[in-house]
């Protein structure tokens, strides 16, 4: 966008030196090199035009300059304010990603109001989900601040990916807490089967003995 807004002005400000020179050249007085003296006549004017008229001819040149610049950055910058509408109220965009190696990247989808973490490779794959509203606006804010076009960097993306999976020490206790009850019930549930196993045994081998006295 700047680099167009410089070549237009540049092109813009060429037409108008190129348009002074003519009117000068086409409006102006002539300059004659006298045969006897070789020196510069005095310059014969031009019927009809006076040098006031040329200076009138410059003044409509600039200030038709400067409205087709006015004209051009109103253009401009509604053209902008539209794009900044169609952004803001589409559905689906993406927000930026990270290459991890060939054909293989992590993208952050924005749908709604919700952002999609998914996994690019052979096929897509979701790694996260994310609806929490303050979540949602401070990762948007973070990709619209990083580069425009290659996403964030690899420290921040990659941190990003650690705080997702980090989950909160409550959360954290609350499962190790559960990972030992079920290994204690597993182990319990195990010393009871041997239990009955060996008692089962005992008992077979009662009813042997018993089977060999009488006999």
């Amino acid at each position: 966008m700047t680099r167009l807004t410089t070549k237009l002005l540049f092109f813009a400000a060429t037409f108008w030196i190129q348009t002074a020179v003519f009117a000068a050249v086409c409006f102006g007085e002539t300059d004659t090199k006298s045969p006897e003296t070789g020196l510069l006549d005095a310059p014969e004017p031009i019927p009809g035009v006076s040098p006031g008229d040329t200076l009138w001819m410059i003044v409509k040149v600039i200030v038709f300059l400067i409205l087709i610049i006015g004209i051009f950055f109103i253009i401009m910058k509604v053209i902008s304010q539209q794009k900044n509408k169609f952004l803001s109220g589409r559905t689906l965009r993406s927000l930026g990603g990270l290459p991890l190696g060939p054909n293989k990247s992590i993208q952050i989808v924005e749908i709604g109001h919700s952002l999609y973490i998914v996994g690019v490779a052979e096929n897509i794959q979701l790694l996260e989900k994310i609806n929490d509203d303050a979540e949602v606006a401070y990762i948007t804010e973070m990709m619209a601040n990083g580069t425009a076009f290659t996403g964030p960097s690899f420290e921040s993306l990659g941190g990003f990916m650690k705080k997702l999976r980090n989950k909160p020490p409550a959360e954290e206790e609350m499962e190790v807490a559960a990972s030992f009850q079920q290994v204690f019930q597993n182990k319990m549930q195990h010393m009871t089967d041997r239990k009955k196993i060996m008692e089962e045994m005992l008992k077979q081998e009662n009813n042997s003995d018993r089977l060999n006295d009488k006999s």
